[in-house]
């Protein structure tokens, strides 16, 4: 095998469809960047999309944190930096920085992934795989010191009580799903902030989010946001079916 490359760069291109108020890219169009970078960058490795498919395998995103500074803004050309950083049992980590036109470094983030089963999405172990290359680690470094976080996930129960109505319900439209009939991960970023701003929170003051994924929504479900507040702590929860728990995100915000 040829000597693999400590990380991948990405060069992203800001489109005006994936700005926001303020001409800055929304952070949902910037994780589905980050995925993107992923992709490429697993590619080179021997694990892309093309190839697992041909398997029957496919990633699957677990969990993601995300720190940034600011956002690129409309025009703008950035830069994702991505490589993979560990491998535990069957989790595969993953990290990146952005950087700015002007190669500054205004974001960071980690991710945890696992192999699945396409069909039945199921963990695959790799080396028990013989079709599938080595796993390869590009660089052991981690941006935040430590691996992606798990967020405390409550009951729907516990979190709203009997009578307390959601703060917005999102329903799985045509323009929500993926390639696999399913809701776009990088969507519920998107459901969260509307959460947030229906409520009345300036989301242009986040500047750290984490989220973790528990549950797939497929096309013509419906999810119900709740939102609870500790400190200056923000946390968003979508459920499905009543109290299945679908995905859970923490935001902090800088001071306004």
């Amino acid at each position: 095998m040829p000597d693999i490359s400590k990380f991948t760069d990405v060069e992203v291109y800001c489109k005006a469809t994936e700005c926001g108020i303020g001409d800055r890219l929304y952070c949902s169009s910037l994780i589905g960047d980050l995925q993107e970078a992923a992709e490429r960058s697993s590619n080179s490795v021997g694990y892309g999309t093309d190839f697992l498919k041909e398997n029957s395998i496919c990633w699957i995103i677990l969990k993601m944190r995300l720190h940034f500074t600011e956002l690129p803004y409309w025009h703008e050309t950035f830069r994702i930096r991505t490589w993979s950083n560990s491998l535990e049992k069957f989790y595969y980590g993953r990290d990146f920085e952005i950087f700015s036109s002007d190669n500054r470094l205004i974001g960071q983030a980690t991710s945890t992934w696992i192999l699945a089963d396409w069909n039945t999405h199921k963990p695959v172990i790799a080396n028990k795989r013989p079709e599938l290359p080595p796993p390869t680690i590009q660089d052991p470094r981690f941006v935040f010191g430590e691996l992606c976080p798990k967020i405390p996930f409550p009951s729907r129960n516990d979190i709203a009580g009997e009578i307390e109505k959601p703060v917005i319900i999102k329903y799985a439209d045509y323009n929500e799903l993926d390639r696999n009939r399913h809701v776009n991960n990088s969507r519920y970023t998107a459901w969260a902030y509307d959460a947030l701003f229906k409520y009345g929170y300036d989301v242009s003051l986040i500047e750290d989010l984490s989220i973790n994924y528990n549950c797939e929504v497929k096309a013509g479900e419906k999810v119900e946001l709740f939102i609870a507040a500790d400190g200056d702590k923000v946390s968003v929860f979508g459920y499905k079916n009543i109290d299945t728990k679908v995905f859970a995100v923490e935001m902090f915000m800088r001071k306004a």
